[in-house]
């Protein structure tokens, strides 16, 4: 009887993992089935934890890139004396016009421009804000936007070490908007490159995060405060690997 039931229970795990095969796609959980050694119900188990880690990420990215984005708005607001320093620094002598710009692979100035055709009269400043992506504000501080825009955006990290370049910002920021996009196109963030489950990349970033907020001058504690912090689930991919490697 025993074994009855024992074989009732394979089937029915297979079976449930080829329903969620057949649901999410082969190549898409075939990764996930590689980084646990061919082992269905760990691959469900281990895209569920790559869920949970996504969903609890995901609203301390959304923080961290509103911040970033205010506070960034603050600055130029500031430093142009212009509250719609986005619109007019697409003028022929503004921000981002200036020669070569778009060298760095990034044109700002066309993302601006389609944002406001595609708002027209309804447009404004906070509405323009809004619809600029992640990558937009991120690469202000990639060398060239960073020098049209007075070489200061730097300043906003209030707190940060003195010595701290402008280059290590824009790297930890592209580290940043790298997994956000990752988290927002369902792409996995529970296995390193070799595909064995790992959160060493992502808790760095994470940890990255963490220190931006701080030294923009807030208290992370604050901001996230009712916001899941991603910790045990790190704790249980972490189990998971300790166990395929013994």
């Amino acid at each position: 009887m025993y074994i009855y039931f024992l074989i009732q229970s394979l089937f029915k795990r297979k079976m449930f993992y080829s329903l969620f095969e057949i649901a999410l796609s082969k190549p898409r959980l075939g990764k996930y089935l590689v980084a646990v050694q061919g082992n269905h119900e760990k691959a469900m188990y281990l895209y569920k934890l790559n869920m949970q880690l996504s969903q609890a990420l995901f609203g301390i990215l959304h923080i961290f890139e509103v911040t970033l984005r205010n506070s960034i708005d603050l600055y130029y607001c500031s430093y142009f004396n212009n509250k719609d320093w986005l619109r007019d620094g697409c003028g022929e002598d503004g921000m981002f016009s200036q020669p070569g710009l778009t060298r760095s692979g990034y044109d700002a100035k066309a993302k601006i421009l389609k944002i406001q055709s595609k708002l027209g009269e309804s447009y404004s400043h906070d509405k323009l804000l809004t619809e600029l992506s992640m990558g937009f504000w991120v690469y202000l501080f990639a060398p060239l936007e960073f020098k049209a825009g007075g070489q200061g955006l730097h300043k906003i990290y209030k707190m940060r070490p003195k010595a701290t370049p402008q280059k290590v910002l824009f790297h930890e920021l592209h580290d940043i908007k790298r997994l956000r996009n990752r988290i927002a196109h369902h792409e996995p963030i529970c296995f390193n490159r070799h595909l064995q489950p790992s959160i060493a990349r992502t808790k760095m970033v994470y940890h990255l995060i963490i220190k931006h907020l701080t030294w923009l001058g807030y208290d992370p504690s604050i901001l996230l405060m009712d916001i899941d912090i991603p910790d045990p689930i790190f704790t249980s991919i972490n189990e998971m690997n300790s166990t395929l490697c013994s």
